[in-house]
């Protein structure tokens, strides 16, 4: 994005976009009292305000905004554990900013293009995190500014790319440069609208809202979109005898809106309103406000003197924000009705004056700050950037290789694309069958040794572990032992794969082209091409028989290759001398492998 340097802004207005969201009103109000600030700056200066979540594409937009709208409305305890996720699980935190990066980088980039600014301001998290990303990665040039209205959770308000943050609470500074950088934050008076802060006469403002001068007066909001227990909180305060008049803010949420409507039908007392512009009014009015979300309404409440009660919508962020915000004396956090009542009542003995009166509290206006904003960042040079897609699709490439080569999952298209294929059964003429019988290291000879006394001459396998004194013994009795891939369940147990075979090749005597009795499990892509490179062929078996329920399995064919496991016990032994009669009984002789095979 082209940047005009600044000495040829001299004689023409600064052009600042703020990118806003419609999520929840005090991203929209902070983004409108900014504007306020900068049309009414002496300097000259050109403001625009857009959507910066729509300029990030339809797709994260509906995500995002009505995703959230949902979960806040329906199910908001999904929202504090996606929260928690995302503070505590940094995985979970990267992967949700490089989804954000990846689909709403060149949307948001192309829309701040087309107004060619020499300051951009963001007021919403998401939008923040695609704008320091364009901003560290050169696409874009000019300083950038981002509002902080909360007091905890900063890890999504707070981006090392942003060249300086505007924060609400002097408590947030050291979490905002822990984050990004040293110098990067500014204490700003409150952005809210300059109307909060006009001093207004209660009884005018029940005057001109057409509410009882006498009594309390209290509001219950649910913020722009009508969230959280405005309902209870509204029976509640209904008990309350020396509250005259109760305002039922909905925002947004027309179905909350109706509801309130005909609940309260009966109750002279409530008062329903759906979105407002009367909140300068409203507050003046008000003895206490009941909110549910916190933010940028509870900064418009303490601009005009209102106590706030936090109540309704102990999720997420605005769970930790409004705590934090209590801690600090801010307002009153009621965790039930019960406690609401009291908060309320116990407010209404709180002197009824403005928390920001003063101009000159030693804080500069946020227009003051976002007109000189400084250029802090360092573009990151673009070898460095070069280098860091080519190593991310190198370890992605590498960790999807290796995944690969450590399942099993995907074998059977390997052998398909690798042409190869496991002996199940051998084409023959002759009723026989091959028999390998797997029995422990420590029991195979006694195995072979019991078989051989009944002239049964077969395969065996000790899963891979032959000692010189077993193949001497299973030589002497004119006994084959075929190698084996032993099983193992490490992740990269596969990349041995070459050399166990190339061992038992030697010790065994084979020639270059072997056949080997595939583990237990299944092989693995790695397995089986290191094991194809060896010179092997996987036996797989057209049958695979516990010898301690031999007979749980369909009658053996001509040809067919049975894989007999045993464990050593009589019981396994007395299940192979089974395996071996049901097979005489069925016409069928059993033969070691290579014989069946005749050498092949």
């Amino acid at each position: 994005m082209e940047h005009t340097d600044d000495t040829t802004n001299q004689g023409r207005a600064r052009r600042v976009l703020i990118l806003s969201a419609d999520v929840g009103e005090g991203h929209a109000a902070a983004a409108r009292a900014l504007a306020q600030q900068i049309e009414s700056s002496p300097e000259s200066a050109e403001v625009t305000v857009i959507d910066g979540l729509a300029a990030m594409g339809r797709v994260l937009r509906q995500i995002v905004q009505d995703g959230y709208r949902v979960q806040l409305r329906f199910f908001p305890w999904s929202y504090t554990l996606f929260y928690w996720l995302l503070e505590h699980v940094a995985p979970v935190r990267w992967l949700t900013r490089l989804q954000l990066r990846v689909f709403g980088a060149r949307p948001l980039a192309r829309r701040i293009a087309e107004y060619a600014p020499d300051v951009v301001v963001s007021t919403y998290p998401a939008v923040t995190v695609v704008l320091a990303r364009l901003r560290r990665t050169g696409v874009v040039s000019c300083p950038t500014v981002a509002t902080i209205t909360d007091l905890t959770g900063l890890f999504f308000w707070a981006q090392p790319g942003i060249d300086m943050h505007l924060v609400m609470y002097n408590e947030s500074l050291p979490s905002v440069e822990r984050i990004a950088g040293e110098g990067s934050a500014q204490l700003v008076r409150p952005l809210i609208s300059a109307e909060f802060l006009h001093p207004r006469c209660p009884l005018e403002s029940r005057r001109a809202l057409g509410l009882p001068e006498e009594g309390r007066m209290v509001v219950v909001s649910g913020g722009g979109w009508g969230v959280g227990d405005v309902e209870g909180a509204v029976h509640e305060l209904c008990r309350v005898h020396d509250i005259s008049s109760i305002v039922c803010l909905a925002g947004r949420n027309e179905q909350l809106q109706r509801r309130l409507t005909s609940t309260f039908a009966d109750q002279p007392r409530v008062h329903v309103y759906g979105f407002t512009d009367a909140m300068p009014q409203l507050l003046a009015a008000a003895d206490a406000l009941v909110h549910s979300t916190g933010g940028v309404t509870c900064l418009e409440a303490k601009a005009t003197g209102t106590p706030v009660v936090s109540y309704g919508l102990p999720v997420g962020h605005a769970r930790l924000n409004t705590r934090a915000m209590a801690d600090l004396a801010l307002l009153r956090l009621a965790n039930n009705t019960r406690e609401l009542s009291e908060h309320v009542q116990a407010s209404f003995g709180e002197p009824h004056r403005p928390a920001l009166p003063a101009p000159a509290n030693g804080h500069p206006h946020a227009v003051d700050v976002v007109l000189k904003a400084p250029r802090r960042v360092s573009p990151i040079p673009l070898w460095r950037l070069r280098m860091a897609s080519f190593c991310a699709q190198l370890v992605l490439l590498l960790s999807v290789g290796v995944w690969a080569m450590s399942t099993d999952e995907v074998s059977a298209m390997a052998r398909a694309i690798f042409n190869v294929h496991a002996l199940a059964r051998v084409p023959t003429d002759r009723p026989d069958v091959s028999v390998i019988v797997r029995a422990p290291a420590h029991e195979v000879t006694s195995v072979a040794g019991a078989l051989a006394a009944k002239h049964v001459h077969i395969s065996f396998s000790d899963g891979g572990a032959h000692s010189r004194a077993t193949i001497a013994a299973l030589r002497a009795e004119g006994e084959e032992l075929l190698p084996e891939l032993p099983s193992d369940s490490s992740f990269l147990h596969w990349v041995r794969t070459r050399g166990q075979l190339r061992g038992q090749e030697r010790a065994l005597g084979l020639r270059r082209h072997f056949y080997y009795l595939e583990p237990a499990g299944r092989l693995t892509v790695g397995q089986l091409l290191l094991a194809s490179a060896a010179g092997g062929t996987p036996v797989e078996g057209a049958l695979r028989i516990d010898a301690r329920h031999p007979f749980a399995q369909r009658p053996a064919r001509a040809g067919d290759v049975l894989v007999v496991t045993v464990d050593g016990s009589s019981r396994s032994l007395r299940g192979v001398e089974s395996v071996l009669a049901r097979l005489a009984s069925e016409g069928l002789s059993a033969e070691s492998l290579s014989a069946l095979t005749g050498g092949r």
